[in-house]
């Protein structure tokens, strides 16, 4: 136990430090404009708001990869200079021409040229990119990507209904930990505009664990709950990505996954806790508005580990009320898949 404890914790760590500083930014906000940093609060404010809606069966996320700008590829071939024979002044006879240096030179460039091929061969093996899996505790993937010549580089990871986007380190690497979605689990990884990695594996308990995960594009503010024991906001019952565990409930818990940086981020949130006690649990999505999202709607999609046979990929919009508004919160309660197949043995 103390174990699966143990390892747990990394990977709840690992994906709370990717996504600190965009969880800050959703759960404390900013305080002048939010008019306090109480949480309670703040959520009392959602009131005043009743624009969440559910638009849809089986929508479909898209996402993509940063645009690149093709460049046609140049090269400059160097020829040794040869010299001819001149004609002789008669015109009448020319003078023998010396094509061996020619030759002796062109067989010296294919010599070259293929100790150069040579030498390349073992660089395109060291750049290929590499990507690994691992089953864990409580359900989860450890996935490991090794790309070395892709440093710093933009990626979009994809499981099941589940997609975000994140970047690549200093020295091409990669890790993170995704609740599994299935007990058959595949995950797709576009790397850049021309690379894809997949890899395969078996998640024996993924069926034991209720998923509920919550994704969106762009920079809003939106953020997943969960309450146990009935729980209110602020209370020690209350799961969120600043509080990823709950104390009396251990084996429930809720990972951030994604980067907010570069063109169109991919954010995700999911929250997981044990079939036999999700009867203790309920969430809730939020999101917090500021003034510049008045009047406007904004979506989000919500995903679960249900019945993989349909599909679950909901779209969620915020309606925020006319311009002008005063920075607010919308609230809306999600529930579990009741087409999940422990719950229905």
């Amino acid at each position: 136990m103390e174990k699966k404890m143990i390892i747990r914790g990394v990977a709840i760590l690992c994906a709370g430090i990717s996504a600190s500083v965009f969880a800050t930014n959703h759960l404390s906000g900013n305080a002048a404009k939010a008019g306090g940093s109480n949480p309670s609060e703040r959520h009392a404010q959602s009131s005043q708001v009743m624009g969440a809606g559910l638009v849809g069966n089986g929508a479909k996320l898209q996402f993509g990869t940063e645009p690149t700008t093709d460049i046609p590829a140049q090269s400059e071939t160097g020829i040794a200079d040869t010299e001819f024979a001149a004609l002789d002044d008669s015109g009448a006879n020319t003078t023998q021409l010396d094509i061996a240096p020619l030759v002796l030179n062109a067989v010296e460039f294919a010599s070259n040229l293929e100790l150069e091929e040579g030498q390349s061969a073992p660089d395109a093996a060291a750049c290929s990119p590499s990507l690994t899996s691992a089953p864990m505790v409580d359900g989860l993937i450890e996935l490991m990507l090794d790309a070395p010549c892709h440093p710093d580089t933009r990626l979009v990871i994809s499981h099941n209904d589940l997609a975000f986007s994140a970047y690549t380190s200093d020295d091409g690497s990669f890790s993170a930990f995704l609740p599994a979605l299935s007990v058959d689990a595949k995950v797709d990884v576009f790397l850049s505009d021309d690379i894809f990695l997949q890899t395969e594996l078996t998640i024996p308990d993924a069926d034991d664990h209720l998923r509920i995960a919550l994704q969106w594009n762009g920079e809003a503010r939106f953020s997943l709950h969960a309450y146990h024991d009935g729980a209110q906001h602020g209370d020690t019952g209350h799961v969120h990505a600043l509080k990823p565990f709950d104390s009396d409930l251990d084996e429930a818990f809720l990972i951030s996954l994604g980067e907010v940086r570069g063109p169109e981020p991919m954010i995700a949130e999911i929250y997981s806790i044990p079939v036999g006690l999700s009867g203790k649990s309920r969430v809730e999505v939020e999101l917090q508005f500021t003034e510049e999202q008045c009047a406007q709607d904004v979506s989000a999609f919500i995903s679960d580990n249900g019945d993989t046979a349909n599909t679950h990929l909901k779209e969620i919009v915020f309606a925020v009320p006319e311009c002008p508004a005063q920075p607010g919160m919308v609230v809306m309660g999600v529930e579990f898949a009741p087409q999940h197949a422990a719950l229905s043995q």
